[in-house]
């Protein structure tokens, strides 16, 4: 679910870390950073969302919000 509010640009990462997997700097990615009052603000922000639905999608399936993300995309 986050992936896609990040892709809808509901919520945006203020910073990013440099994370290193093992010794080598080939294992690097940038992790971006949120705050909390950031992710608590998508919910109110978005009442076009039926949150309890989305929340009770099953792990392995596709998030309604993904049709929204596909939407937004640019053509």
């Amino acid at each position: 679910m986050y992936g896609t509010v990040v892709r809808l640009g509901w919520v945006r990462s203020p910073q990013s870390i440099e994370v290193r997997f093992g010794t080598s700097r080939a294992g690097a990615v940038d992790a971006a950073l949120y705050t909390t009052a950031s992710v608590d603000a998508v919910v109110p922000a978005h009442p076009e969302v039926d949150w309890e639905q989305l929340r009770a999608v099953e792990k392995g399936r596709r998030s309604p919000l993904a049709a929204l993300a596909k939407q937004a995309a640019p053509a």
